[in-house]
């Protein structure tokens, strides 16, 4: 009797292997499937609006971040005159620190930096203006 007891718990140790390794078998096909489900969606390709869509949510992510917050745009008629006008206050600022601050690297930053965050919408207004006018002048 003895042979058969081991044999009975061996084989119950078998099967209980058994259905752990099925167990473990079907986790991993789940998994698998949700991985290829996944690598599916993600492997679509996205329309320009969704890639669009995408990257203004990338952009609103970061400039919250950096701690900037998102106000609603308001356009402002701007004339021309008054763009070149404060183009050309700024330019006169820039030259004046540019010559008399000490720090001239300092300074040489924080005027590029100013330029690069203020003033280029305000040129590409200018622009996009300067091309709308000579475009007119074809009609």
């Amino acid at each position: 009797m003895g042979p058969k007891k081991v044999s009975g718990k061996v084989s119950a140790q078998k099967k209980m292997m058994s259905i752990e390794l099925k167990r473990e078998i079907i986790e991993k096909n789940d998994d698998e499937r949700d991985v290829n489900e996944l690598v599916e969606e993600h492997s679509q390709e996205l329309t320009t609006e969704e890639l669009q869509e995408l990257q203004s949510q990338q952009h609103s992510g970061v400039l919250q971040e950096i701690g900037f917050e998102e106000y609603p745009e308001v356009e402002y008629t701007i004339s021309t005159s008054e763009i070149k006008e404060i183009l050309g206050i700024w330019e006169r600022v820039s030259q004046f620190v540019e010559k008399k601050h000490p720090e001239k690297v300092a300074t040489g930053r924080a005027s590029e930096l100013f330029k690069d965050t203020c003033l280029t919408h305000f040129r590409s207004i200018l622009q996009g203006r300067k091309k709308q006018t000579f475009l007119d002048s074809f009609f």
